[in-house]
């Protein structure tokens, strides 16, 4: 294994970042459309539909820093997207805590690249921290009307804050195993990893 990064862990960093990226927006739009009470369930939904797409880069790249590449481009689109700062404060130490967990089992030991994962996932507790500071403003830019913004804004409380990192960790965690599972049975399979 080389040590460096070549383009095409580059190529493979961006291909499967657009995928991820692209893929929690629609999940967690869909299910925040449903009810503004779906924000924290569907940060977790999302990342455990989205594991096998982390479980397959870390797989693919094996590389030092392939997951803080990834993580923080997502997380500074998130920031220029939204324009509040607490995605790169929340989201940036996550991602590095995750770095330095599956780098500590040379991106092989699978525990460790799933719990990697879990902290990984927590980028996503920045938007809902943004929200719960300054979520009214955000919402009314956005020109959501008033009603839609206080049956949101009744539902980033603390305790929720609390609950969704819980969600986020156990359909984390879950999801890892889906995406070894589907590493194994397809992805192996197909040459992709």
């Amino acid at each position: 294994m080389k040590e460096n990064m070549q383009i095409k862990d580059y190529i493979t960093i961006g291909v499967i970042l657009a995928i991820y990226f692209i893929g929690f927006n629609l999940i967690l739009g869909m299910l925040v459309s449903i009810s503004p009470k779906l924000l924290f369930i569907g940060q977790g939904i999302a990342s455990l539909i989205l594991a096998p797409l982390y479980m397959l880069l870390v797989a693919k790249v094996q590389k030092k820093w392939a997951i803080l590449i990834f993580g923080a481009t997502m997380v500074t689109i998130t920031l220029v997207m939204t324009g509040g700062a607490w995605p790169i404060a929340f989201g940036y130490l996550g991602i590095i805590i995750a770095e330095f967990i599956s780098h500590s089992g040379d991106y092989k030991n699978f525990i460790k690249n799933n719990i990697g994962y879990v902290f990984f996932s927590y980028w996503s507790i920045g938007m809902a921290l943004m929200y719960y500071f300054m979520g009214k403003e955000l919402l009314s830019k956005a020109g959501m009307p008033s009603e839609y913004i206080d049956e949101f804004m009744v539902n980033i409380t603390s305790q929720n804050l609390i609950i969704g990192i819980i969600i986020i960790a156990v359909l984390a965690f879950i999801g890892g195993f889906i995406g070894k599972a589907m590493l194994k049975k397809h992805f192996k399979r197909a040459g992709i990893a």
